[in-house]
């Protein structure tokens, strides 16, 4: 899906509330954590050291530090304190630390630890323990509408059981808004199962689904996480994945495959339906558009029938995927609300969906009816939907034109204010070559080349660089901007550098 303006995204379902240290002086609070994690340390829990752990390295990411100062951070913070204190619990913070942090950490922990060894300083046994929790059940929660789901999983070290839980966001690509770790496993599966929505359902699943569901959502949600996520959630990202990587990855029950046959099936069961008579004698071609797009947008994850939709989801694809993506006919945006009604009560009645639920969904149209005019005539929202001009056609397959805005958002951001800091205040057509070749030409008109080349030579190299990533052809171009990327090199430099690369190499 193409990118959502953040003056019309819709907003999330609530998840834990974004605590913060307070007004705590940031010294006293560096102070107050690092010591939690050697006070627990010295208990020889493993769960309260990893957490205090895992706390301990969120707070750069909570104080939003740069990440080269972020790991300075930690190496002086964390790893060079854990080397002036040559004692086992100095070790014991860097095992910790090779557990749970990024590859960075790692590397700089372990090279702590190799000197802590060497001065014949060892780690306590109970440390070889960490991240080693065994897995034992695991439940699903969810909404009817499949909104969102709450994945939950006990594990055990030794005779102690704990669990962990992901909240995951359903409306958009699958992603972790929420993680919490309970020392209390009891209290976990209690609340699991408290019936307090009338929504939502639970049940118990398998830990290999249990991995299917959690994992890529929390990867998503680590990398992602934004002011609106918990200090906690920060935390508790690298514990919830060190337990996700402890669960078996075979035997989860086979996803359902739905395809573009059973999305045009369920468009003509729509269509044919007494909740769609009265659209289609108004406008089949307009009703028609407006199922496809429904269909497609609501089935568009693997396992997800057509049909599928809630209310969080319906304002994420109103007010997010369709000003995005597709360029509205007069007559298309006339029947909008008729034919999305329609197509609401169809959903409802084609999943079984009871009374209440029926309601709730219908009850949630008339704001996102309010807000799609605002929606589709920003001009942030306008310049996203010229990226996929020549692709946006209503049956197409959603993913599809993910991953063709994402290259294509990688070979021409998206325009940003201008050099005032003025918001932008008219949509850039970037599907017209021409304004991309200006772009480019802006971005890069400054740059040195190298490699032996004139200013208009490698000016020349790079609409020819943009070109092949815009068209992805040859696919090649896009797959050597993946591996540099990989490698840390940021999008201008990547540009610059297969722009200098003769062609075909």
């Amino acid at each position: 899906m193409a990118r959502v303006s953040k003056k019309t995204r819709p907003p999330r379902r609530t998840a834990a509330p974004a605590s913060a240290p307070g007004r705590e002086d940031p010294g006293t609070l560096v102070e107050r954590m690092v010591g939690s994690l050697w006070r627990a340390v010295a208990t020889a829990d493993p769960l309260r050291a990893e957490l205090e752990a895992a706390t301990c390295m969120a707070l750069p990411r909570v104080g939003r530090l740069a990440p080269g100062d972020a790991q300075a951070f930690i190496d002086k913070v964390l790893v060079q304190e854990a080397i002036r204190q040559p004692s086992a619990d100095g070790a014991a913070v860097l095992r910790l630390l090779m557990a749970l942090g990024s590859p960075a950490t790692k590397r700089s922990a372990s090279q702590g630890l190799a000197r802590l060894t060497e001065a014949g300083t060892y780690p306590p046994d109970w440390v070889t323990e960490v991240g080693k929790a065994v897995p034992d059940r695991a439940w699903r929660r969810y909404d009817v509408f499949g909104d969102d789901e709450a994945i939950a999983v006990t594990f055990r070290y030794g005779e102690a059981e704990h669990g962990i839980v992901g909240q995951i966001d359903l409306t958009g690509v699958p992603v972790a808004i929420a993680v919490g770790v309970a020392a209390n496993a009891a209290s976990l599966i209690e609340a699991v199962h408290r019936e307090d929505d009338p929504f939502d359902r639970t049940e118990e699943i398998s830990l290999a689904e249990a991995r299917r569901h959690l994992e890529a959502p929390l990867a998503r949600g680590d990398e992602e996480a934004g002011q609106g996520v918990s200090v906690d959630t920060v935390a508790y990202f690298p514990v919830a994945r060190s337990r996700v990587r402890r669960l078996p990855a075979e035997d989860a029950a086979a996803v359902p495959v739905f395809t573009a046959a059973d999305r045009a099936a369920a468009v003509d069961d729509f269509l044919k339906s007494p909740q769609a008579a009265d659209v289609v004698a108004t406008d089949e071609d307009a009703t028609r558009f407006w199922a496809q797009v429904l269909m497609g947008y609501s089935s568009r994850l693997p396992g997800e029938a057509p049909g599928q939709i809630g209310p969080r989801k319906m304002a994420h694809l109103l007010l997010g995927h369709v000003p995005n993506t597709f360029t509205l006919s007069p007559a298309q945006r006339q029947h909008l609300e008729p034919v999305v009604t329609a197509w609401t009560r169809w959903s409802a009645e084609h999943r079984g969906l009871d009374e209440a639920a029926t309601a709730r969904l219908a009850e949630s149209l008339p704001e996102v009816f309010g807000r799609f005019g605002a929606a589709y005539d920003d001009p942030e929202t306008a310049t996203a939907r010229s990226y996929l001009a020549d692709l946006a056609v209503s049956d197409a397959d959603v993913s599809g034109l993910a991953t063709h805005v994402a290259r294509r958002m990688f070979a021409v951001p998206m325009p940003g204010p201008d050099a005032d800091g003025a918001p932008v205040d008219a949509a850039v057509d970037v599907g017209d070559p021409a304004v991309r070749r200006a772009l480019a030409e802006a971005e890069f008109g400054a740059c040195t080349p190298h490699a032996g080349l004139t200013q208009e030579e490698f000016l020349a190299a790079v609409h020819r660089v943009i070109a092949e990533l815009w068209d992805d052809d040859p696919q090649e171009t896009f797959q050597a901007a993946r591996r540099l990327f990989a490698s840390g090199a940021d999008r201008h430099d990547i540009i610059h550098t297969l722009a200098e690369t003769p062609a075909g190499d």
